[in-house]
């Protein structure tokens, strides 16, 4: 896992600005406003798509047309 490297990176990094510098592992997927352990869950049920570097939500209400030609894949 990367994420022990990631901390201490910003921990040896955080000693060439001045001030105090907080050191925080988000909950969320990358740059998305989804939490890391639905993320997954989400994308293999559809619920979310790749939308460049982001995802977009795709709720399950709305044209049924739209929702046939999502799930038909």
């Amino acid at each position: 896992n990367n994420k022990e490297h990631v901390v201490e990176a910003f921990r040896r990094a955080k000693f060439k600005f001045p001030g105090r510098q907080k050191i925080h592992v988000s909950k969320k997927w990358g740059f998305t406003k989804f939490d890391s352990k639905d993320f997954e869950v989400m994308l293999a049920e559809k619920t979310l798509m790749p939308d460049g570097v982001g995802v977009k939500y795709m709720p399950n209400h709305g044209p049924l047309n739209k929702w046939r030609a999502l799930h038909a894949v």
